[in-house]
C-alpha cells in the first residue's frame, strides 16, 4: 500500500507509525516507505535520538560526529540528508574491537555519522512494520523488552502445571552470526514481511555492501552486517524471524482447532494430538528451547543443524550448542544459571514440586566485580577532593547497574559477595589514601548525602569522600531489593498502539516513552533567526526542547506556565562561541513579559524577591558576558 507522507509534527509522525503498524498486523506491503523516513520531522526526531547516545561523539573515518551537524542551519542540514538519499553511496565503517569475557575480540563496526542519520530514518519506519510480525518471544533489541522478560518467560514456561516439565534444554550458539548474514536473503526476508519500497531496499543492499576499514585497509562486506550499526539490531531479527515462527508453530503458536479456546485446553489437546511441548526464546542471536523429552530435544537440534544450514546458510558452534538436563546441571543464558530444583518448602506449600530457578553466573558476577574494584582503586591517582566525590559517584553508577541487572533472580548471596569485595577494595584504599586516620571516612549509609532516598534508614557502614561539608559516600548492592517478574512480557504493551502505550506507562510510571517530547516547532522561539543564523542553528532547535522539559515548560522567573506565542528560549551567555552557546546549560525558557525585563525593561510591581533575584543574575550574566567580548 502507498503511504500518506504529509504530517508536520512529531505526533503526526507517531500516529503514522501507529497506522503502519496496524496496517502491517493486518498483512498489508508498503511500498512509498523512502518519502516518510526522510520528512523533515522523521530526520529531526532520528537526530534527538542519536544526540541523546554517548556514541554520538565517537566519529566514523571522516572524523566528524554530532557537533558538526548540530551547528548547520536548520534547513541546510534536512536538505543535504534528503539530497545524500537520493544518491546513496554509504562510507565504509571504521572498525574497532571490543574485549569479550572470553578474552577474545569483538568487531564492532562504527558508521559515519551522516550514515547513522539515514540508517535512524529509516529504522524509526521499519520498526512498526517488523514488529507487527515478529514472534512473541523474541525478547532482544526490541521497544520495551529487556533480558528480564525473556529470563521471566523460560521461568515461567517450567512452571507450567503439567506432569511433564520442560527441563531438557537446547542452550543455542550461531556460529559468528553477525558476520556470516546472507544479504541475498536477508532483502527476501525483507520483501516477504512487507517492505516492498525498491529504493528502501537499494539503500539497505549499499549500507551492507559498505565495507570497513581496518589498519587504513578497504575491507568488502559481501556477507554480514556490522555490529554498531544502528539498523542492524533490526535487521538481524528479521534474519532470525522465520527461525523463531519455525520452532514456535512446531507446538506454542500451532494453529488449534479445539472447542476449548483457553491456554491450557489448548495444551491439553495439542498433547492428546501427539504434540510434545517445547518453548523457544530467544534474546537477538542467543536462543533457547525448552523440551519435556530427551529424544525430542535430540530430534529437534538435529532438524535444526540442517534449518540453518539450508535455510539461513548460518552454523551451529557444535561445541556450545548442547542439550542440557537442568535438573542435573544449570543452563547458561544471557549471564542467568537456569535450574529446575525443588521448590523450598514453606508451612503455606509442604508439598515437593520441581520449579524453574534462575541465578547469577559467579562467572561474569566476578568480572563486572574485577571492574568495580579497579574503579575504586583508581582514587588513589586522584589528589583533589571533587576529583574523588566523582569518582565514588562514578562506582556507584557501576554497582547499582549491576545490581539492577542481576535483581530479577536469586541474588542475596550474590549482592553480599559483591558488597564484602567492594569493601575490602575500599578499606585497602583508604588506608592508602588517608593512612592510620581511614576509619575517620567510614560512616553510615543513612550520613551519606549522595543519593539520599536510596540510602536513608540504612546504617551499614561504608567509606566516603568529605567534600565542602557533604559526605559523599560508596553504596552497597545489598540495598536493592530483588524483584521477580511474576508473569511473562505483556504482548500486547508496544509502543505502536494507545493500548499497548497505557499498559507501558501503567507498569513503569516513572520512565518515559520515546517521541515523548512537547511540540515546539513554532515560529515564536525563533526570533531574530534570520539575521543570526549561526546562533540559531540546528544545535539551537535540539537543545532548546531539552531546556524545555528540564524547566517542566514554565517561566524560570516568574514561575508561569509558558503560553504558545509568549515563551522565549534565553541565551544565559550570548557571548560564547557558536559550539558552546547552544548548550542546554545555556539555554533557559522565559515567558515574553520577563524576558523583556532581563533585557532592560523596568522591573514589574508584582515581582517578589525570589523573581527580581533572578532577573538580577541573568542580567549580570548577560553585562560579564559582554565585558569578556570587548577584552
Amino acid at each position: 500500500m502507498h503511504l500518506n507522507d504529509k504530517f508536520s509534527s512529531e505526533h503526526g509522525l507517531k500516529q503514522k507509525l501507529k497506522f503502519i503498524f496496524d496496517q502491517s498486523k493486518m498483512g498489508k506491503n508498503f511500498h512509498s516507505i523512502l518519502e516518510i523516513a526522510f520528512n523533515e520531522i522523521t530526520i529531526t526526531t532520528a537526530i534527538h535520538k542519536i544526540k541523546s547516545n554517548h556514541g554520538s561523539k565517537t566519529a566514523g573515518i571522516d572524523g566528524i560526529n554530532i557537533d558538526k551537524y548540530l551547528q548547520m542551519d536548520k534547513d541546510e542540514l534536512i536538505n543535504l540528508i534528503q539530497k545524500q538519499v537520493k544518491r546513496y553511496k554509504p562510507k565504509p565503517v571504521r572498525r574497532v574491537y571490543i574485549r569479550k569475557t572470553n578474552g577474545k575480540n569483538r568487531p564492532l563496526g562504527i558508521p559515519t555519522m551522516l550514515d547513522r542519520i539515514i540508517q535512524e530514518c529509516l529504522r524509526i519506519v521499519l520498526e512498526p512494520i517488523v514488529e507487527a510480525k515478529m514472534y512473541p518471544h523474541s525478547y532482544g533489541f526490541r521497544p520495551f523488552r529487556a533480558t528480564k522478560h525473556a529470563i521471566a518467560k523460560i521461568i515461567n514456561s517450567i512452571n507450567i502445571r503439567s506432569n511433564t516439565k520442560p527441563i531438557y534444554v537446547i542452550e543455542g550458539d550461531i556460529k559468528g552470526y553477525f558476520d556470516n548474514i546472507n544479504h541475498k536473503i536477508l532483502i527476501n526476508k525483507l520483501w516477504k514481511i512487507g517492505i516492498r519500497d525498491k529504493r528502501v531496499l537499494a539503500i539497505i543492499k549499499e549500507m551492507l555492501r559498505a565495507g570497513y576499514i581496518e589498519q587504513e585497509l578497504l575491507e568488502k562486506t559481501d556477507i554480514g552486517t556490522p555490529q554498531g550499526g544502528i539498523i542492524s539490531p533490526l535487521l538481524a531479527n528479521v534474519y532470525l524471524n522465520d527461525f523463531d515462527w519455525t520452532v514456535g508453530r512446531m507446538y506454542e503458536t500451532a494453529k488449534f482447532e479445539g472447542h476449548n479456546t483457553n491456554v491450557s485446553g489448548k495444551r491439553k489437546y495439542l498433547k492428546n494430538k501427539g504434540v510434545i511441548p517445547k518453548y523457544l526464546i530467544r534474546y537477538a542471536d542467543d536462543w533457547m528451547i525448552l523440551c519435556t523429552s530427551e529424544q525430542e530435544a535430540k530430534r529437534l537440534l538435529s532438524y535444526l543443524r540442517k534449518y540453518f544450514k539450508a535455510k539461513l546458510k548460518l552454523e551451529l558452534s557444535d561445541e556450545k550448542t548442547v542439550i542440557t538436563n537442568i535438573t542435573e546441571k544449570p543452563a547458561k543464558f544471557l549471564g542467568f544459571l537456569i535450574k529446575a530444583e525443588e521448590r523450598r518448602a514453606t508451612p503455606e506449600k509442604p508439598e515437593k514440586k520441581i520449579v524453574g530457578k534462575n541465578y547469577p553466573n559467579p562467572k561474569k558476577v566476578r568480572e563486572q566485580v574485577r571492574k568495580i574494584t579497579k574503579e575504586i582503586r583508581l582514587l588513589r591517582s586522584f589528589t583533589k577532593i571533587d576529583q574523588r566525590a566523582a569518582q565514588v559517584e562514578k562506582v556507584n553508577a557501576i554497582i547499582i547497574g549491576v545490581a539492577e541487572y542481576w535483581k530479577t533472580s536469586i541474588c542475596n548471596s550474590t549482592f553480599g559477595y559483591i558488597d564484602d569485595k567492594v569493601n575490602r577494595t575500599a578499606v585497602s584504599t583508604f588506608k592508602r589514601i588517608y593512612g592510620k586516620s581511614y576509619r575517620q571516612y567510614e560512616i553510615p549509609l543513612e550520613m551519606v548525602n549522595n543519593r539520599p532516598q536510596r540510602h536513608e534508614q540504612y546504617s551499614w557502614k561504608t567509606f566516603g569522600i568529605k567534600y565542602e561539608d557533604l559526605w559523599i559516600g560508596l553504596t552497597k548492592a545489598g540495598i536493592t531489593h530483588s524483584k521477580w517478574e511474576k508473569y511473562p512480557f505483556n504482548q500486547k504493551i508496544t509502543p505502536y498502539t494507545d493500548e499497548g502505550i497505557s499498559l507501558y506507562l501503567k507498569q513503569f510510571e516513572r520512565k518515559r516513552l520515546p517521541l515523548d517530547r512537547p511540540p515546539l516547532y513554532d515560529v515564536d522561539t525563533l526570533i531574530g533567526a534570520t539575521t543570526k543564523k549561526n546562533k540559531y542553528n540546528f544545535e539551537y532547535l535540539m537543545n532548546r526542547e531539552y531546556a524545555y522539559n528540564r524547566d517542566r515548560g514554565k517561566c524560570k522567573i516568574c514561575d508561569n506556565e509558558l503560553l504558545y506565542g509568549q515563551r522565549h528560549c534565553h541565551h544565559i551567555n550570548n557571548k560564547l562561541p557558536v559550539n558552546e552557546i547552544n548548550k542546554v546549560k545555556n539555554l533557559a525558557w522565559l515567558c515574553a513579559r520577563c524576558h523583556r525585563v532581563v533585557h532592560g525593561n523596568d522591573m514589574p510591581e508584582s515581582f517578589g524577591k525570589k523573581a527580581i533575584n533572578r532577573v538580577q543574575n541573568y542580567r549580570n550574566s548577560l553585562r560579564t558576558s559582554s565585558l569578556e567580548s570587548t577584552l
